[in-house]
């Protein structure tokens, strides 16, 4: 099956018509399947022989949010599709929620350390030592734990 046809048979053509400086975007790159970049256009630039679009642009990676500037020249073609501000905010929502959770973690391993320092505190301080009792234990040679073995 071919993935464009079934893809032009169902879905609607989109054609930007303008750009103005403040609309969202998402841009598609050609030589990576997964990235998706969010732009919000910063500035445009037409001296009627060249055009230049200045962005800020934002791709979810990792669990992390990468910013980035960027400058698109019109000699080169880019993958751009309108997007919105509410998918834009889904995208950040989406990182945000993932760093409270690297911070939860990171609280917890913190708190697991604090304890394991108190512990070894404990030790070097001798507070702990005070508490702590040698096991019993019986000394015997090889052969007398042999005779007992045998007996058994």
């Amino acid at each position: 099956m071919n993935t464009k046809q079934v893809i032009q048979a169902s879905a609607q053509v989109i054609r930007i018509t303008e750009v103005k400086v403040g609309d969202v975007y998402k841009r598609f790159d050609k030589d990576y399947d997964d990235r998706v970049y969010f732009g919000i256009i910063q500035n445009i630039h037409n001296d009627g022989e060249n055009s230049i679009i200045e962005s800020i642009e934002y791709r979810y990676s990792y669990g992390s949010l990468d910013v980035e500037y960027k400058i698109m020249r019109g000699e080169k073609d880019y993958i751009l599709f309108p997007s919105s501000p509410d998918e834009l905010n889904f995208e950040v929502e989406k990182a945000k929620e993932n760093k409270l959770r690297e911070i939860e973690s990171a609280k917890k391993t913190i708190e697991t350390n604090e304890r394991i320092i108190n512990e070894i505190d404990g030790l070097i301080s001798g507070d702990t030592l005070k508490s702590l009792k040698t096991m019993s234990y019986k000394e015997m040679s090889q052969k007398q734990y042999e005779d007992k073995k045998a007996l058994i």
